[in-house]
């Protein structure tokens, strides 16, 4: 009886076993292109420059323009975002389809770059960060005085306008100012109306050398707020309405003490490309709507309030080779084990470049080897024998922030129609 209940037990610990093994095993994740990627990729293999780029779908980037323009309309205005949509070209292609004059910028090579652009010198141009003075000092060096004298710049704390006035008497200039609020991200800036008073009074008081020009409160905290029961993008305005009332306080307040500051039509900036969509709900006290990631869709935008939108930017680079199986060094006796347990480790590629700042988007079921590690050079990608690349095929990867991705190839090649149609060139910075 003894060993008849044990070969039991010891069969069912082997089922057990058995079954936990196989829910642990790792399913095949491999998929060929869809057929959006497949044609771009037999687009580049034909006309394609052999080499890591960043591509450019316009008509994607006009369908969220289309949605950009349909939600916000006037008492509102649309500010570009520059530091997202690093190309003179692109900005122009954009201002021109928007029908904007409004900039926010947020480096100082890029404000000396546009000051000194015969289209955009006149534009309105609000910071995006507070600047130190010594970038001030660098800026005016390089541009015109009356180009200088029209942006409006960020201050934070009273000692930053204190510099700000300094140095606006010591060039003899009429420096437009704008407060920055902080109306719930925490990240700086003047965190109740009470303490911006105090540089009121510097502009009240100051009148030859400051001016205000208005207000910036950023809140792309609401796109983060923790729902648990209830409905995502209800919770979002909800939260975006808390933030606007603590934006019309520091107005209100404002008016209040100083009311000659506030005569003139100022600029009260918010928004965000997470939230812009709901400022004409709830318009009334911003009216200067800032976006710019939106339009190209990065991952880090892939939020409930943006899935109408369409991804519009991504990177491709060619698979340089293709391998049988995953041979790690010094493992070599023990490689061929890898893709039995793992499907997605069945081929090996290798691709051109890598490390980039994307996420692996078609064909599906490629990952990094963790053994191997990254390459800015040559990076190795796993899959499984669906994912059905072959060398001189590309894989294609959304950059998770438009910024930084765009701009440190150089230059962008535009799709039109599934076809190349072009290049733009990109800032350097």
């Amino acid at each position: 009886m003894y060993r008849k209940g044990s070969n039991h037990g010891l069969l069912w610990i082997f089922a057990v076993a058995l079954l936990l093994i196989v829910y642990i095993k790792p399913k095949d994740n491999g998929a060929t292109y869809t057929s959006y990627f497949k044609d771009l990729n037999t687009e580049l293999k034909q006309n394609g420059p052999g080499k890591p780029i960043v591509l450019l779908d316009l008509d994607r980037l006009d369908s969220n323009l289309k949605l950009l323009k349909e939600k916000i309309r006037t008492p509102l205005s649309y500010r570009v975002v520059v530091k997202s949509l690093p190309s003179l070209d692109l900005l122009k292609y954009i201002v021109n389809a928007t029908g904007s004059k409004r900039l926010m910028v947020f480096h100082s090579g890029d404000i000396i770059m546009l000051l000194n652009d015969p289209e955009f010198q006149k534009f309105d141009i609000l910071l995006g960060k507070p600047m130190p003075i010594a970038a001030l000092e660098n800026i005016y060096s390089k541009t015109k005085k009356e180009n200088f004298q029209n942006v409006q710049w960020l201050v934070d704390t009273s000692d930053r306008a204190v510099q700000y006035l300094d140095f606006a008497k010591k060039k003899d200039l009429k420096l437009k100012l704008s407060l920055e609020i902080d109306i719930g991200l925490h990240r700086g800036g003047f965190s109740k109306p009470e303490y911006s008073l105090a540089v009121l009074e510097l502009l009240q008081t100051n009148p030859k050398n400051l001016e205000l020009s208005g207000y910036m409160g950023y809140e792309p905290h609401v796109a983060s707020v923790p729902v648990i029961f209830g409905d995502k993008i209800s919770a979002m305005e909800k939260s975006l309405k808390n933030s606007l009332d603590t934006y019309s306080n520091f107005i209100n307040l404002g008016k209040e003490k100083f009311p000659n500051l506030f005569r003139k039509e100022l600029v009260f900036n918010g928004g965000g490309s997470k939230t812009y969509s709901f400022y004409q709900k709830n318009s009334g006290v911003v009216n200067d709507v800032s976006l710019g990631s939106a339009l190209v869709k990065p991952t880090d935008f892939d939020v409930e309030s943006l899935e109408e939108h369409s991804p519009a930017v991504f990177i491709a680079t060619p698979v340089l080779k293709k391998l049988e199986g995953t041979k790690i060094p010094f493992l070599e006796s023990l490689s061929f084990l890898f893709p039995l347990w793992n499907p997605n480790q069945e081929v090996t590629y290798f691709i051109y470049g890598g490390a980039f700042s994307a996420k692996k988007e078609s064909p599906k079921g490629l990952d990094d080897n963790s053994l191997f590690g990254t390459s800015t050079n040559q990076s190795i990608l796993n899959g499984s024998k669906a994912t059905a690349l072959e060398p001189d095929d590309h894989v294609f990867f959304r950059p998770t922030q438009s910024e930084k991705v765009m701009a440190e190839m150089g230059e962008i090649h535009l799709v039109r129609s599934g076809k190349l149609i072009g290049t733009w060139k990109t800032f350097i910075n």
